[in-house]
């Protein structure tokens, strides 16, 4: 069997074997969570090798409803990113989960299995099962911890999370019925007859569901709540996959089935874009306004998804390379201050901001840690975000959205004003005594490899940048992606 089709299969079957051993070898634990994650990077290192030129896998031969996946550049970018969070995350969480661990592992992996199922697949049905695999974890992972405030929180996941499914798979169902095919490749080819109406009202259908799913601002009410009582390392794989594998799939279904063409026709890049901009600017303003600092990353979250959302809608070259390589950072980025936050709140038992004050001397590599990571995400050099940020202004003023270009900007100087305010805090000295757990080493070395890659993702981009510049040709010359999913 191919390593890709291993991909998907391996953490469904550790999640399996970890129920099992839940009930009857509890002390293997360890070993089988860590173990299945040291195979899974070897599988993942093998098919991210293979991506350029892309390699297709059937799986069933049934023809027309076959199951496709297709490994390419873009999808090796999303594999990279598992390759670089999901050990480092399983590692941290082994100390810092202290109830329901068996659970918590089962549905850590069923959320990976979830995700490179999405990432992988090339039919359209198969996405929104995976994408289906991924939100009912997210959802059970939300609410692990059974507080009031998770409860509520993960009920608007519920809530939101359902309307999207819904619209994704009505267009999904619309699609099928108007092409009588899920093949993507195939899908594409049938709609150049389809009416440009239809076509139309068919984008809406799959930008709005996927739009709930990625937490595109006014569609963002639930993200938030369901971060702030979240367990706080699984947090680092929703900012970091979850949240993006919706992109992707958006991404992929309007490059890929509808084509750059339609999207200039149609003027869905115009719409991504001023979307993009009216969604980060509210999000810096709601950030500011946070006490939590959970909330306050779940906010900036929404944020740094809308450049993502920007480079990606810019329809250029350089707006694909940055707006990918801003998936990559913002990963790295925000699962380093999730982290740091997560060990703050494993000595304090506390994540205001009020509460961290004066930690920075108590704490001094994590807190240098913590203004890296955070002048990072604001986009000032030499770190990684400045670079994919920049990448993106040029893209927007390149196609000809300067305003796009100048509200970036006005966003990294709102974005600044409240990281400062929690390093502020962090370095104010405080009167009384501050009683801590001091953390552990599988705490502190996760925390440390994230940290370091915002350094040296920012000061030599090109070893990164060498998978992503790869990306557009897949995207923008999608005659050559259906050519290759078709065999041709």
């Amino acid at each position: 069997m191919e390593a890709a089709v291993w991909v998907i299969i391996l953490p469904l079957l550790t999640s399996f074997i970890l129920g099992i051993s839940k009930l009857y070898f509890k002390r293997t634990l360890t070993p089988l969570v860590i173990g299945s994650a040291i195979i899974y990077l070897f599988l993942l290192l093998i098919v991210i090798n293979h991506s350029d030129p892309p390699k297709v896998y059937s799986v069933g031969g049934w023809g027309r409803l076959g199951i496709y996946l297709m490994v390419d550049p873009f999808s090796a970018l999303f594999l990279f990113i598992i390759a670089l969070l999901l050990l480092p995350v399983l590692i941290f969480s082994l100390k810092y989960i202290k109830i329901h661990k068996h659970i918590y592992f089962i549905f850590i992996y069923l959320l990976t299995a979830g995700i490179s199922g999405m990432v992988l697949t090339a039919d359209l049905f198969n996405l929104y099962v995976f994408l289906e695999v991924s939100s009912l974890s997210s959802i059970a992972l939300s609410v692990l911890k059974n507080t009031d405030k998770g409860i509520e929180g993960t009920f608007k996941y519920i809530v939101t999370s359902t309307i999207g499914s819904f619209f994704i798979l009505l267009a999904t169902i619309l699609t099928y019925d108007v092409t009588g095919t899920l093949n993507m490749a195939e899908i594409s080819l049938e709609f150049t007859e389809v009416p440009f109406k239809l076509r139309s009202a068919l984008m809406a259908f799959f930008v709005f569901g996927y739009s709930i799913k990625i937490g595109l601002i006014p569609l963002h009410a639930w993200l938030p709540d369901a971060y702030e009582d979240s367990p706080i390392p699984y947090n680092v794989l929703s900012s970091g996959l979850v949240m993006k594998s919706a992109v992707y799939a958006l991404i992929k279904v309007l490059y890929i089935i509808f084509g750059l063409d339609f999207l200039h026709e149609s003027g869905m890049l115009h719409i991504g874009v001023l979307w993009g901009v009216m969604t980060f600017i509210t999000a810096h303003l709601l950030a500011f306004q946070q006490s939590n600092l959970i909330r306050l990353l779940a906010y900036s979250s929404i944020a740094q998804i809308s450049y993502i959302t920007i480079g990606l809608f810019v329809g250029s070259e350089g707006g694909l390379i940055g707006g990918t390589f801003h998936i990559l950072n913002h990963a790295i980025m925000k699962g380093t201050l999730f982290f740091v936050v997560a060990i703050f709140h494993y000595s304090l038992s506390a994540v205001d901001i009020k509460d961290i004050k004066g930690l920075g001397y108590k704490f001094p590599l994590l807190s240098f840690i913590f203004v890296v990571a955070s002048l990072a995400i604001v986009g000032l050099p030499p770190f990684n975000g400045f670079i994919s940020k920049w990448l993106i202004v040029e893209a927007a003023l390149e196609s000809g959205f300067v305003y796009a270009a100048f509200f970036i900007l006005v966003g990294t100087f709102l974005s600044l004003t409240y990281y400062l305010k929690v390093i502020i805090t962090l370095y104010t000295k405080n009167e009384k005594e501050i009683l801590i757990d001091e953390p552990t080493l599988s705490l502190r070395l996760p925390t440390i490899f994230l940290g370091s890659l915002c350094l040296l993702f920012g000061i030599v981009p090109s070893l990164p940048l060498s998978l992503i510049h790869k990306v557009p040709n897949y995207l923008l010359n999608h005659e050559d992606y259906i050519r290759i999913l078709l065999g041709g």
